[in-house]
């Protein structure tokens, strides 16, 4: 099982909050997602980063130690704002990333994720071909 953890990394500046007018708004998101996949999806070792600037912005998931460290699921923060209360647009991402490793939906099991493990092809660690 995989504990929540929740952290702030400033773009390039280290953790000076300071200099980055979107570093208070990043955090409480990334914990409020943070909090609702550990919720919905007890266990799993979730991985989010959020982007924002003047324009907009973006939630970046990821299943750790299964997807690359390249890849994410990545979710407009527009599609989250007018989702009503926000969770469905997460949570679909979510989880149609454990579906793609073949993974229940549900709280964390370690038989599934050594049977997704085994799925994976060794080089590239994590790359499946795109969902047909």
């Amino acid at each position: 099982m995989f504990k929540l953890n929740v952290g702030y990394e400033h773009p390039g500046l280290g953790d000076d909050f300071s200099h980055d007018p979107f570093a208070k708004a990043k955090v409480e998101t990334a914990k409020w997602v943070g909090t609702l996949l550990d919720r919905t999806y007890p266990g799993h070792a979730w991985r989010t980063e959020v982007v924002m600037a003047k324009t907009g912005g973006v939630i970046k998931i990821q299943l750790m130690g299964l997807m690359p460290s390249d890849r994410w699921y990545v979710v407009k923060l527009s599609d989250v704002l007018t989702d009503p209360g926000g969770k469905r647009t997460v949570l679909k991402g979510a989880g149609e990333l454990l579906e793609r490793y073949q993974i229940p939906r549900g709280k964390f099991s370690i038989d599934h994720w050594r049977d997704a493990l085994n799925l994976i092809p060794i080089k590239g660690r994590g790359h499946l071909d795109p969902l047909r």
